[in-house]
């Protein structure tokens, strides 16, 4: 996922992520061609696409087809972009062994999004396989990050736990950072031994590209996430040249091209 990333970023000028919520309820027709469509109209542009496996899960057994078939079609259609499915899964070791082998051997996704908060040796089945990766969930965009993960500092600890597992299985660990609560993002990376940042909550949760880069301090390695804003716009490639070039110019202004 790392180099992957780094490798996209480069190519298309982007570190923006579309994320595929693709809520049937707000869909008027199949969530595939509608997948299918939005993957045509903006793949060139983006540097990967977060799935969130809530809006397949509820279809029941049909939904986990047309995920697994829009997972294949971004990688026909280019096998280099990063695909990361938000899962958030968080459960005992042999639970979490068996995730795995549906999410990197079945699916063949590049990372998934995990919880920490049952401990370290939850986390490590996730990284048994060559070219896994795992985004931790550590500052979330969500009100409730205020009940326990920001008083208690919870953030913080878990970006120093991640930094050493980090360490230990080689650039295969990142964390996800809510932008909807940024002020805090500043401590992270002072804390953080240069991991991936996936950052949701722009657009429809209200968070602000201007507060992201005011508190990363030239942070560079950072993947923006944009979901509704995107997908359910007019033109989703119109959106996506819009906020390629609002980040861009935050990206330029901090110098960390």
């Amino acid at each position: 996922m790392f180099d992957k990333y780094i490798k996209r970023r480069q190519k298309n000028n982007s570190v923006l992520f579309v994320g595929l919520d693709s809520d049937y309820e707000k869909i008027n027709g199949d969530i595939y061609e509608f997948n299918k469509w939005i993957v045509k109209n903006t793949y060139d542009l983006i540097c990967g696409y977060k799935i969130n496996i809530a809006f397949y899960e509820k279809l029941g057994a049909k939904g986990l087809e047309i995920l697994e078939n829009t997972i294949n079609y971004i990688k026909n259609v280019d096998e280099d972009i990063p695909i990361i499915l938000d899962a958030k899964r968080g459960d005992i070791g042999n639970t979490a062994k068996a995730y795995a082998t549906y999410y990197f051997e079945k699916l063949k996704i590049d990372s998934l999004t995990v919880n920490p908060y049952m401990g370290l040796d939850t986390l490590e089945p996730y990284l048994m396989y060559n070219d896994s990766h795992i985004f931790v969930l550590s500052l979330t965009s969500n009100k409730g990050a205020y009940d326990f993960e920001i008083p208690e500092k919870l953030y913080l600890k878990i970006t120093q736990k991640m930094n050493e597992l980090n360490k230990k299985f080689k650039n295969k660990i990142g964390l996800v950072v809510g932008a909807t609560n940024a002020i805090f993002i500043k401590e992270i990376v002072n804390n953080s031994d240069n991991m991936l940042f996936l950052i949701p909550g722009i657009g429809a949760q209200g968070g602000s590209i201007k507060d992201i880069f005011n508190n990363l301090n030239g942070y560079k390695n950072i993947l923006i996430n944009v979901s509704r804003s995107v997908i359910f716009s007019d033109d989703p490639r119109k959106k996506v040249i819009l906020y390629n070039s609002e980040i861009n110019k935050w990206r330029e202004n901090n110098e960390f091209n």
